[in-house]
């Protein structure tokens, strides 16, 4: 009896032992087809996306004023990086330009915290269509056109079927459709020269269009602005109230009052205090620094360029039922103000001096009127050629991008490309109040991405190529079917399309298929759109154990969407 049972039970264990086996093979199965086809983690290993994603880093709290950063080690395999960080490098704090000096991680030492991990959709890319088709300003996973084999993480900039170009800063494009068949050949002529120049089939410099293509260039460009999930990761700090430096010194930033002791204006604390002093022209401005488009992640580089597009926000809290406040953003040599009033009129401005109820504005509105006590969120934002006014988180008034309407705001490509290579004077915010008295509490001043090469820390290795890179205003890209432009938020320092000038062998047989400064569509992975595992929180009296020395617990509250 007892053999009959054990018989009866060897069976139903191997039964059982085999369909766990075959659980755990599908289960292996399916996660390695959802890696392949729907969602795969990667690791960001540079910091050409900082500060939207950081890589390879190291954090610090200004020894000054108290904010929080990050500063990135250098790739020293990089020959074309002129310069090498050591352990007396410092790292200028992006909210009171102070150069912190005690650095527990830098280049020599290579102990970094690790990178963001992030998950990337992959499944669209591979269904395609337009519903699915990658858009501009995505940030993308991608192959590296130099090999083929590393995982590259960037913004999409440029799409299939148009033309780009970088001009002060932003970004501009036309649709080929739009063009004319001789602007058209020139440019397929300038792309078959670069073709023939990297193939060693042609000697000389490029060479850039005929000036007919810039003419016609200069009249249909439009200026590709961010979206606003973009956006909002793309300003970058220029100055906080709430983390002021401790002691004040030559080149960091301030609110000074323009009238001195007789201003009405008290920007003395954290709570700025503004008490009518009965003067036409009362305001306070940002003093101490110039306002560039550098990047706290670069320990040190080459002086960047000016930048204009800027948005000032703050709380404001009213003290009396009348009074307003006037921002002031400069953008070559044009004033625009916002401005708002206690009684709820709400209006801006394109005028030199202050607005007065005469000056007739770009556009204007009303809200509810702000009663003494109530706190309400006010920004300014001029940026990629758009005024816009928020109140309490919702756009108010913004200016139009249609030439025919009354708040009409855009670019001027002709005078901007005249103008391209000049130093560009310094863009000063200014705060004006009148009428009434006021509080205003977390003051801060934001500025946007600016793209730009930058010549110490960058040149192209190409002795043919453009000096301002793929792209550059000098050198229009024109894009084919299936061709990408790529470009990261760390304008300063990133290896990008506008850099690109060798290709891997899983491209070269494509000869003329392939253009320099592009990714072809078959070469996309996918989409970030999850930091799921941000740089680990150091551990230091753990420091000696090499599997936590960069970090064992995630900082959660660093998980975020990726725009």
């Amino acid at each position: 009896m007892q053999e009959t049972s054990r018989a009866r039970t060897e069976p139903a264990q191997r039964e059982g032992i085999k369909e766990t086996m075959e659980s755990i093979v599908v289960a292996l199965i399916l996660a390695f087809v959802f890696r392949a086809f729907v969602v795969e983690a990667f690791v960001i290993p540079t910091g050409s996306m900082a500060p939207t994603l950081y890589g390879a880093h190291g954090t610090i709290i200004c020894e000054d004023c108290g904010t929080e950063f990050a500063y990135g080690l250098r790739d020293l395999s990089d020959e074309r990086k002129a310069m090498l960080v050591s352990k007396t490098a410092k790292a200028i704090c992006p909210n009171c330009d102070h150069p912190n000096s005690e650095l527990a991680i830098n280049d020599l030492q290579r102990n970094p915290e690790a990178g963001d991990r992030i998950l990337v959709f992959k499944w669209p890319f591979d269904l395609g269509g337009t519903m699915f088709a990658p858009a501009r300003w995505d940030v993308v996973v991608f192959k590296d056109p130099a090999d083929g084999t590393t995982n590259f993480i960037k913004r999409l900039i440029g799409l299939p079927n148009e033309v780009l170009t970088i001009v002060d800063g932003d970004v501009y494009t036309v649709p080929v459709g739009q063009l004319s068949e001789r602007t058209m050949a020139e440019l397929h002529r300038l792309r078959r020269n670069k073709y023939e120049q990297r193939i060693g089939a042609s000697r000389g410099r490029l060479g850039k269009p005929a000036i007919f293509v810039h003419r016609e260039l200069d009249q249909k460009l439009k200026i590709a602005r961010k979206t606003a999930a973009a956006q909002q990761p793309l300003w970058f700090p220029v100055y906080n109230h709430d983390y002021p430096p401790r002691t004040l010194d030559a080149g960091q930033p301030y609110w000074r009052a323009a009238l001195g002791k007789i201003s009405g204006w008290d920007p003395s604390n954290r709570r700025i205090r503004f008490q009518d002093s009965d003067r036409e022209t009362d305001f306070i401005e940002l003093g101490g620094k110039l306002i560039r488009a550098d990047c706290a992640y670069n320990v040190h580089g080459p002086q960047p360029p000016m930048v204009s597009d800027l948005r000032v926000r703050f709380v404001l809290t009213p003290n009396t039922p009348e009074g307003v406040v006037h921002v002031r953003l400069e953008k070559h040599e044009r004033r625009f103000w916002g401005s708002v009033y206690m009684n709820g009129a709400v209006t801006i401005c394109d005028t030199a001096g202050v607005p007065t109820a005469d000056t007739p504005p770009l556009c204007s509105g009303h809200i509810a009127p702000i009663p003494p006590g109530k706190s309400v969120e006010v920004s300014f934002e001029n940026v990629d050629y758009r005024l816009a006014l928020r109140v309490a988180g919702d756009i108010v008034l913004e200016s139009s991008s249609d030439s025919a309407s009354p708040a009409f705001y855009g670019p001027d490509i002709e005078g901007l490309r005249g103008e391209y290579d000049l130093p560009q004077p310094p863009s000063i915010p200014q705060i004006y109040g009148a009428d009434g008295s006021f509080d205003l509490t977390h003051l801060v001043v934001e500025r946007d991405v600016y793209y730009y090469l930058s010549p110490g820390a960058y040149a192209l290795a190409l002795d043919w190529g453009p000096a301002l890179g793929w792209g550059s205003i000098d050198s229009p890209m024109l894009l084919r079917e299936g061709e990408y432009f790529m470009l990261g938020d760390n304008t300063a320092a990133s290896k990008d399309s506008r850099l690109w000038d060798t290709l891997g062998p899983h491209l070269a047989d494509r000869g003329e298929a392939f253009q320099l400064g592009t990714v072809p569509a078959d070469q996309l992975i996918g989409k970030a759109f999850f930091v799921y595992w941000p740089s680990p929180n150091r551990i230091n009296w753990l420091e000696w154990v090499p599997v936590v020395r960069g970090g064992l617990i995630p900082n959660v509250g660093r998980m975020r969407w990726i725009r």
